[in-house]
């Protein structure tokens, strides 16, 4: 018999010691309990399946409900909202400061903040002409137009420029042609769909079509002026509605205020003249709260 090596009398020790400790758990009992036991069913595991996600769950909003408008107090069958008179001198001062108007004659103050919410409130979608809306005074001191200039450029230009005596000779004098909105120098060469800068095309018509270069060029070299409107200018403007008409031709009626174009002198009419009384145009009438409202031809040019 060979004799072990000391290492495998050591291995041989080791494994003698573990079945010692083996036996005193009694793990050959339960393995062999295992054995004889019935075969239980297996739980089912869930299987997931490839390449399909549920679509994950959106946080929800909260609702938040809004108040909704109040409509007119006529058709709510609520009784209007009452009108304190006021008669005092201090009225019209008043409304130039933004104040609510508080009296049923208007005055000659343009529209505020107040008396717009005001108008909504009472409303009922008729307008006022200027003789109704406005107080005597006002109404006997108005210029009164019905809507078109009927001058041309200011003499000291045309004598300046040596302008044509009409718009028909300035235009046919320099070049003619057929005016479109597809082709404003009348060259006859209308682009479909073409896309023009109206400035740029405004100043090549000084001497061709005046109204369209004065309504958005001062006179050459003439610096345009921003803002406020000063009184000389204001009086300007009212000497000339009153001897030559306004309400279009805008162009051709800013030629006689330096400093302001066409589209700046129409802006000045719609926002503080017609409001404040000074002009009466028959094509425009009034809310309750004094707002202009063009009623005229939509179809006519309004430059």
């Amino acid at each position: 018999m060979t004799k072990l090596s000391a290492y495998e009398e050591e291995r041989q020790k080791n494994i003698q010691r573990n079945l010692e400790l083996l036996a005193q758990f009694e793990l050959r009992q339960a393995r062999d309990s295992l054995q004889q036991a019935p075969a239980q069913p297996q739980a089912k595991i869930p299987v997931k399946t490839p390449g399909i996600k549920k679509p994950a769950k959106r946080r929800q909003q909260p609702v938040i409900s809004y108040p909704s408008r109040a409509g007119s107090r006529r058709l709510r069958g609520l009784a209007p909202v009452p009108i304190e008179i006021v008669d005092d001198d201090d009225h019209a001062t008043g409304q130039e400061r933004g104040e609510k108007r508080t009296s049923p004659t208007p005055s000659a103050a343009s529209p505020t903040a107040g008396s717009t919410a005001l108008d909504e409130e009472l409303w009922d979608g008729k307008l006022l002409k200027a003789d109704e809306y406005f107080d005597k005074e006002t109404r006997d001191k108005a210029i009164r137009v019905d809507g078109h200039y009927s001058g041309w450029i200011n003499p000291e230009l045309i004598e300046k420029y040596q302008f044509e005596g009409s718009a028909s000779e300035a235009w046919e004098k320099n070049g003619g042609g057929t005016f479109s909105f597809k082709d404003p120098l009348g060259t006859g060469k209308k682009k479909s769909g073409a896309r023009f800068n109206a400035k740029a095309v405004a100043q090549q018509m000084f001497k061709k079509n005046p109204n369209m270069y004065f309504y958005r060029h001062n006179e050459p070299g003439v610096e345009q002026w921003t803002g406020d409107w000063t009184e000389e200018e204001k009086s300007i403007f009212l000497e000339v509605a009153r001897k030559h008409g306004c309400g279009d031709k805008w162009g051709l009626f800013a030629s006689y205020i330096p400093h302001r174009v066409g589209y700046q002198c129409s802006n000045f009419y719609r926002s503080e003249l017609l409001p404040s009384g000074l002009i009466f145009d028959v094509n425009y009438e009034y809310t309750p709260s004094g707002r202009p409202i063009y009623v005229g031809n939509r179809n006519r040019g309004r430059q």
